[in-house]
């Protein structure tokens, strides 16, 4: 593979024995994408990024990662076991698992990136606080900081939005932008609601009743690919400069 491609998708089909959740799927991604996955409930939105990851085998083809790629992963809220006597510190933890020497439980790198990141997220509250004690998007900015805490080339996020307020999506959108002009950093995000990821992405993988298709956004997001996509009808118009989907 190139240094100009990130992500090989090869004939790619993803879901499970007996049942395809995707037509072949074949695209090639560059570093610093923006990728927006998109399809209606049960399309397997899910699915395609646990196949991305590795978690999930691929029912057919091939999707290959530049060598040395590293990631980050923000799995749906409802992951985390509400039993498990976790601690945000504990979770940060988990983010960078490979970099903490195996003798201790911390050593300053990890002490730098876990208060740089829980600031940047505007997590004030102590790191022994349990995280089945916080608020729905409290779990969820505790989620994004563990994939985050280690500086990812990629991070993938299966509906990060559901907990989170306006402010803090915003501020989170600055903050992604910020970091991808830094860093050649990418970004893979699910979401249902159409309007909180297509005017954050360049690339779209739609994920349809018939068929997927995949591609540059500006492409694939027309009304008729959408109304398609969902079975739908739908209407799409700009304002203040952003694209507007709404469902007819």
């Amino acid at each position: 593979m190139t240094h100009d491609v990130l992500l090989s998708l090869r004939d790619l089909v993803v879901g499970y024995p007996g049942r395809a959740l995707s037509s072949p799927m074949s695209l090639q991604i560059p570093p610093g994408a923006r990728v927006g996955v998109i399809g209606a409930n049960g399309s397997g939105k899910t699915t395609f990024i646990k196949t991305l990851l590795g978690l999930v085998p691929p029912l057919e083809g091939s999707c290959s990662w530049r060598e040395g790629t590293t990631f980050g992963y923000v799995p749906q809220e409802n992951q985390i076991d509400p039993l498990f006597p976790l601690t945000i510190e504990d979770l940060l933890k988990m983010g960078m698992t490979e970099r903490l020497p195996r003798w201790r439980a911390s050593d300053g790198d990890f002490e730098e990136a876990a208060t740089r990141m829980l600031a940047e997220l505007g997590m004030t509250s102590g790191r022994d606080q349990l995280v089945r004690e916080l608020s729905g998007g409290q779990r969820q900015r505790a989620l994004i900081a563990r994939a985050l805490v280690s500086r990812p080339q990629v991070l993938l996020m299966d509906e990060p939005f559901s907990f989170l307020d306006y402010v803090f999506h915003h501020k989170q959108r600055e903050m992604f932008r910020d970091w991808q002009a830094k860093l050649s950093f990418s970004l893979f995000l699910v979401e249902h609601d159409l309007n909180l990821v297509v005017n954050q992405v360049d690339w779209i993988v739609l994920l349809g009743r018939n068929k997927t298709i995949c591609g540059k956004a500006s492409e694939i997001l027309t009304k008729e690919s959408l109304s398609e996509a969902y079975g739908a009808d739908l209407h799409i118009h700009k304002e203040k400069g952003e694209i507007q989907i709404h469902f007819l």
